[in-house]
């Protein structure tokens, strides 16, 4: 005897063996996404070679304890064609601690070489205000050189930076000069002479003279130009009279001495571990531009660039060089080393000389060329008119 067909059992049957069937579909692509999610995955290039190059070991040698790369945390933070900056983290001893990799791109030269040949040779004399440099890779192939360093949080995000923050910069900007001053740079001088530059060097002299002379010819360009020609109207008889008598403007400067510079310290270049400290420790990051030249020249790097792009400080200015110039001159005698000159003089020294010698140049290229604005052309031209009268550079 056959069952009489009942439609309301079969459609509660058919439902409820859908909703089953999805309910155990669901349960198996989750199970499968989470040994998907589980499963190691494959390592990328800088894993392969971490592996392979043995960093591991070598970097946890450096600093006398066990390091394990974490592959799973790795971050670009920038990247050009001539080089690559990773945040990596490795565990070590057992906590995460955050590296920085460096990649130079083969062919790695001018001012990249200039960098990593500091790095190379210069690391253990300048480590109280450098990052600590844990391994430097070639790579035997492609040529490009890995170097993996101590990761220092850029003051750039920590603090809105003001000039009050000069104060907790200059001792350790101090510190970097005193540390190769004058005659102690030319105790290790078989260490630098193949690479750095030097600003007494022929070549960086003649640098200086070419410049100086396509300073006068961009000069008399922009005075061409109708919109170049306003600005530079009242300025212009006084900088050609000025100009004849460079590249080298201030003796002064020189005879207060030399010193490995970083070159632009701009707060992306400085880093801190604790800002919540009341005296910082600096640690100067990316030394593309380093070179032994006047000491004073990075104070200019340092407050001169930022007066120029911030007109809301401008109405400080005077007093902020006053104490900083003050305070630099009383850092650098902690370590042994005196002025002659009245220091804010020496700092307006060190500024013209630096605008006349190279920035000038560039305000006045990127105007006549097109390539960018000038921006800070006015402001140099307002120093170069004020500072260089009292200073006798014209009457």
């Amino acid at each position: 005897m056959t069952n009489a067909y009942d439609p309301v059992g079969y459609e509660h049957g058919r439902a409820a063996g859908f909703q089953k069937g999805k309910e155990d579909g669901y349960r198996q692509g989750f199970e499968a996404a989470k040994q998907a999610a589980e499963a190691p995955q494959p390592l990328g290039e800088i894993s392969i070679r971490w592996r392979e190059a043995g960093c591991a070991e070598r970097i946890g040698a450096h600093l006398g304890v066990q390091v394990v790369l974490n592959d799973a945390v790795m971050e670009c933070l920038k990247e050009t064609v001539k080089s690559a900056i990773w945040k990596l983290e490795m565990k070590r001893a057992g906590e995460p601690q955050p590296l920085i990799l460096k990649i130079f791109k083969a062919p790695v030269a001018g001012q990249d070489l200039n960098e990593l040949n500091l790095y190379r040779h210069a690391a253990s004399l300048l480590s109280e205000v450098m990052p600590d440099i844990y391994l430097i890779l070639p790579h035997p192939v492609t040529g490009d050189v890995w170097v993996f360093m101590e990761y220092v949080p850029q003051l750039k995000g920590q603090v809105v930076f003001t000039p009050d923050h000069f104060d907790k910069i200059i001792p350790s900007l101090a510190r970097l000069h005193a540390k190769t001053y004058n005659d102690r740079f030319y105790e290790q001088w078989d260490v630098f002479s193949e690479w750095l530059p030097i600003y007494q060097s022929a070549k960086v002299a003649m640098e200086r003279q070419k410049t100086n002379t396509d300073t006068l010819t961009y000069l008399d360009k922009a005075m061409e130009r109708p919109e170049l020609k306003e600005r530079l109207k009242d300025s212009y008889a006084m900088l050609q009279k000025v100009l004849v008598k460079g590249p080298d403007y201030f003796p002064q400067l020189l005879q207060a001495g030399q010193s490995i510079i970083h070159n632009d310290l701009q707060t992306p270049n400085m880093g801190c571990a604790n800002v919540a400290e009341e005296q910082w420790t600096i640690k100067f990051i990316d030394w593309e531009g380093a070179r032994f030249a006047p000491c004073w020249f990075d104070l200019f790097n340092l407050a001169g660039v930022f007066f120029a792009y911030r007109k809301d400080w401008r109405k400080d200015e005077d007093a902020v060089i006053e104490r900083c110039s003050r305070l630099y001159a009383e850092e650098m005698q902690r370590h042994g080393i005196t002025f002659a000159e009245e220091p804010a003089r020496l700092y307006k020294m060190a500024y013209l000389q630096r605008v006349l010698e190279r920035s000038l140049y560039l305000q006045l290229h990127w105007a006549v060329e097109g390539q960018k604005p000038a921006f800070l052309l006015d402001t140099y031209l307002v120093k170069i008119k004020e500072w260089g009268k009292e200073l006798g550079l014209y009457s």
